[in-house]
């Protein structure tokens, strides 16, 4: 190496946004704080309460949607399709949050099944109606888990709609 070329220097420079959020400030993996994860925890629990009237007010959307939806050209129903899209993933994240997997299972289902779809064919309707079936019986009987036998049999429902009109 000759004396003309430059030298490089490297500089490692703080993060400071992740020595804030509990970060190791040397460069290693970050942390949380045991007492602030406790306090959210505590948030989440507090808020679990509104969890039913959330989710019934999402589901209403849902439902007030696809009844507009079924009476649309198909030309309009891919706006609509988005909206129903992003309903079923906010029922799908609040599930999710307060500990209702299935809710979050058919959320998540029907967010990924409208996305991937056009809904002018009547045997796609047939789908997404099974889906919003189902979510309303999820809520009304207020199944949590998977494991439920009534869990297993919704779950079914959807699976036969999904094989038989795809």
């Amino acid at each position: 190496m000759s004396d003309d070329t430059p030298k490089i220097e490297i500089y490692k420079r703080a993060n400071k946004l992740k020595v804030k959020a509990g970060g190791d400030p040397k460069g290693g993996p970050g942390r949380f704080d045991a007492t602030a994860v406790n306090r959210a925890n505590i948030v989440i629990q507090k808020m679990s309460d509104m969890y039913p009237n959330e989710i019934k007010k999402s589901l209403e959307e849902l439902d007030r949607l696809w009844n507009e939806t079924k009476q649309m050209d198909s030309n309009a129903r891919a706006d609509h399709a988005a909206l129903m899209s992003n309903t079923a993933n906010k029922i799908k994240d609040l599930a999710g949050t307060f500990g209702y997997e299935l809710m979050s299972y058919f959320g998540t289902s029907l967010r990924d099944y409208i996305l991937d779809t056009d809904l002018s064919q009547p045997e796609q309707a047939t789908i997404v109606q099974a889906h919003v079936d189902v979510m309303q019986v999820a809520y009304r009987e207020n199944l949590k888990g998977m494991k439920h036998p009534l869990a297993d049999e919704l779950k079914r429902v959807v699976a036969e709609a999904i094989a038989k009109y795809s």
